[in-house]
């Protein structure tokens, strides 16, 4: 994969996100995390190259320092490596919550989000099952 995100020896062909190995300028000899955080930002990249392809702007390569990574693991626990600083439980829940808002496209969806994990602490969310049943065993039509 190259720096700019174009496969190898294929005009035209881009490559992103966990299903390419991207190399990463930030740390020579290594490839960036298959994490949301990167694929993010290599979409945006490889929109700039293609458009830079077809004869506007300039093509650049791909880089961005890893600000590291957050799991969340329900309402109040999580893990989280932000900038290098290793967080578990409560204060790794805040900082990933908090980071996953801030990832949101527009005001009105963090608030939506947030609104709902705060009801999620004073109403249990519904419990649900999707799928197909049927006395046969088979998937109705």
């Amino acid at each position: 994969m190259e720096a700019t995100l174009q496969v190898p020896g294929v005009d035209g062909v881009y490559a992103l996100g966990d299903a390419a190995a991207v190399p990463d300028l930030t740390r020579p000899g290594r490839f960036t995390a298959p994490t949301g955080q990167h694929a993010q930002r290599q979409g945006r990249a490889v929109a700039r190259n293609v458009s830079a392809s077809l004869g506007y702007g300039t093509e650049r390569p791909y880089r961005h320092h890893d600000l590291g990574q957050a799991v969340d693991l329900g309402p109040f626990s999580a893990v989280a490596r932000p900038l290098g600083l290793p967080l578990w439980g409560l204060p790794a829940a805040l900082v990933t919550r908090g980071y996953h808002l801030l990832g949101l496209p527009s005001a009105a969806g963090r608030v939506r989000v947030l609104l709902g994990w705060l009801l999620d602490l004073v109403i249990p969310p519904q419990l649900s099952r999707v799928g197909w049943t049927s006395s046969a065993g088979r998937i109705p039509a």
